[in-house]
């Protein structure tokens, strides 16, 4: 299957998660209300993201390792011992922490309520992920980039379908969680059932070289950690649950507008993993063109879609949504600038320079967390929003950087990009009067963003040339 094909079959079935998990937010913030929904986004963020790097991490060099095809058998066993016994360590550690902070901290931080009152849920829900993100790897090193798309939108389709079944029983925030984690297993076991590789025994050497790998891979897991839950970490020390929900929910809608780019940096990878063995710099770079024509076709629209209709789209959850109507315009452009800053360490990644996408990621992580400690503390809310915009900002434009030393010159694929903005100008021109005249709801609210999506995309498909020949191509057999 060519790179757009394949491209394209992973994008569907993002929209299918993406769907699946739209409304599952939106249920349990109907049904649980803001403070519920940030209690579950507490539990999320340390069990399927911050205590999941070591294992991402190893599921990372897994794909690295198996895409460059020699012995791929050792690998997968390999990754998987390496991930049960972190995973075995992790567990026990935080089940020790929350007996412990029982008897000795107070409730009235979110955090330190969350680790007491949720540790069972939160070492169930860190064992199934793990394994979830080992069985991944190993199907994206086999180059089942697709596969590993539709294996995600199943999984998301079944946790909210658990989560809904939870809601309906009052199982409160642990069903959901339970939900949650039970899925990522299921998952996890189709995945390594759809293996066409099965794990061997690894000898030292390949262990090694999946440990070597993962010391600089944890970084750009801790990365994505980072930019996704950092800021959550941090409010929970400094705001209450219902604040959180309601951040939680701006950046579930701006995470929705990156699913063109992730579809792509995934596809990606492992062509370039490939390329890089044979110095194919020249191929790589145009890889690198398309992917930055395309990662920001959504969040442009989508960045000022949320100028006109921000806190219109927030309300759709509930009334009190809408005060995070200018947290979403700020998390959308943190999303902008991390569809291209995604590319080039993807890149810098699969030609093998782990070290270098090492230093981008320690860069942005550390100007994350000092950003949000310090703006956190003047501006609330807000500050998180925007110490995740100028950190990601400041990575893409290292990651350009650093990335140009490596391959040589990059394009940066301005005339496409300009057409973007200019359909999504005209998109804000005619949605503008047409909301002062819908009437208040949810349905008014979907027509809305409907209408202004057609306008887009008819708008942009007559103005590029290069979006209307991707367009005609994507269905039939055809290159990135």
């Amino acid at each position: 299957m060519k790179l757009g094909k394949t491209a394209f079959s992973h994008f569907v079935s993002q929209v299918v998660v993406t769907l699946a998990g739209f409304a599952a937010t939106w249920l349990i913030a109907v049904v649980l209300g803001a403070d519920g929904l940030g209690r579950y986004s507490v539990i999320v963020s340390l069990g399927f993201f911050w205590l999941v790097i070591p294992g991402n991490a190893v599921a990372n060099a897994m794909k690295k390792r198996i895409s460059e095809g020699d012995s791929p058998a050792g690998f997968i066993g390999g990754g998987i011992l390496l991930n049960a016994v972190t995973t075995a360590v992790l567990g026990v550690l935080i089940l020790a922490a929350g007996e412990l902070l029982g008897g000795i901290v107070s409730r009235n931080r979110e955090l330190m309520r969350v680790l007491i009152d949720y540790d069972v849920e939160i070492v169930v829900m860190l064992a199934a992920a793990v394994a979830y993100r080992t069985t991944q790897g190993s199907l994206q090193g086999q180059k089942r980039v697709a596969t590993t798309g539709w294996l995600k939108a199943g999984e998301r389709v079944t946790r909210t379908a658990l989560q809904v079944g939870a809601l309906l029983a009052a199982l409160g925030v642990a069903g959901i969680a339970l939900g949650h984690a039970l899925s990522l297993a299921v998952a996890a076991a189709v995945a390594f059932l759809l293996s066409k590789r099965r794990p061997a025994l690894p000898t030292v050497d390949q262990l090694r070289s999946l440990v070597d790998y993962a010391k600089y891979a944890w970084m750009g897991a801790l990365r994505g950690r980072v930019f996704g839950w950092l800021d959550t970490i941090f409010l929970s020390f400094f705001v209450s649950a219902s604040l959180i929900g309601i951040y939680e929910a701006a950046w579930g809608i701006a995470s929705m507008l990156a699913i063109a780019s992730a579809s792509i940096s995934q596809t990606l990878f492992p062509e370039v993993s490939d390329l890089s063995t044979a110095d194919g710099y020249d191929r790589i770079v145009h890889y690198l063109d398309e992917a930055l024509a395309f990662s920001s076709i959504l969040v442009i629209p989508g960045l000022v879609g949320a100028a006109v209709i921000g806190d219109r789209v927030l309300r759709f959850y509930r009334p009190e949504f809408g005060q995070g109507a200018t947290v979403l315009l700020i998390l959308i452009a943190a999303y902008l600038a991390d569809a291209f800053a995604s590319q080039f360490t993807n890149v810098i990644n699969g030609v093998d320079r782990p070290d270098a996408a090492f230093r981008v990621n320690m860069v942005f992580i550390v100007s994350n967390a000092i950003l949000n400690a310090v703006l956190i503390w003047q501006l609330s809310w807000t500050g998180a929003a925007i110490a995740t915009a100028l950190s990601s900002l400041l990575r893409a434009l290292i990651g350009y950087w650093v990335l140009g030393n490596i391959v040589g010159s990059i394009h940066i694929p301005y005339w496409t990009l300009g057409t973007q903005v200019a359909a999504a100008t005209v998109m804000a021109a005619a949605v503008s009067p047409v909301a002062m005249l819908m009437p208040p709801g949810r349905l008014g609210t979907l027509l809305l963003a409907g209408f202004g999506g057609v306008v887009y995309a008819v708008v942009l498909v007559i103005i590029s040339a290069r979006v209307r020949a991707k367009a005609r191509l994507v269905m039939p057999e055809t290159t990135l």
